[in-house]
């Protein structure tokens, strides 16, 4: 069953994704964007994907991660735990966001659990690059890992992770070129983008 919300922290500090630039433009991306191979997703074995973006580390991932837990999105979005302060989402100069995904916005007869913690749905974008319907892939990570226990190699970490994290993957799923998916996630799905300042 998909949550009501997903909370995600972002600061992007290396600007490898141009977070700032991109949400302005009502999209983010996932690392894929820094020339990774959009086939992999398709190649490789899911759960060893899952896996990898949780516990061994996938620099150019095509997940972004969310969690359930607010306050869990903060720690990693303020990692120094450093003194901060709201601002307004209008201003430049911030140096964390917490983003928020608002599950009812997705088209409700369009939500389908495809696997054990496996979620296709899709809702209507504000892009006009992806109108009318953008598609999502949501992955439980504990809940899927967990239930595919039995690959041959060691899960144990990334499921230990994946609860403490109460970690849910988001897995863009619109088409994009030759038959890859795109990179970009279109925040029409989001309740809402705050940002923070570090004092």
């Amino acid at each position: 069953m998909l949550p009501k919300y997903l909370y995600r922290g972002d600061s992007d500090p290396t600007k490898e994704r141009d977070l700032k630039l991109t949400l302005n433009s009502c999209i983010i991306e996932t690392n894929l964007c820094n020339g990774g191979n959009g086939r992999e997703i398709f190649n490789d074995n899911l759960a060893s994907l899952v896996h990898k973006h949780i516990h061994t580390g996938w620099d150019k991932t095509h997940f972004l991660s969310f969690s359930t837990d607010e306050q869990i999105a903060f720690q990693y979005a303020n990692r120094d735990k450093k003194e901060y302060e709201e601002i307004f989402a209008s201003q430049e100069n911030w140096d964390f966001a917490i983003l928020t995904i608002d599950t009812s916005l997705f088209i409700s007869n369009g939500i389908e659990e495809v696997e054990t913690g496996i979620y296709h749905t899709n809702f209507i974008p504000y892009s006009k690059e992806f109108q009318p319907i953008y598609k999502l892939i949501l992955i439980d990570s504990h809940t899927y890992l967990t239930n595919n226990k039995n690959e041959n190699f060691d899960l144990n970490q990334a499921i230990m992770k994946a609860k403490e994290s109460k970690e849910w993957l988001i897995l863009p799923a619109m088409p994009f070129g030759n038959g890859e998916f795109t990179s970009k996630l279109d925040v029409a799905c989001f309740k809402e983008r705050r940002m923070f300042k570090i004092i």
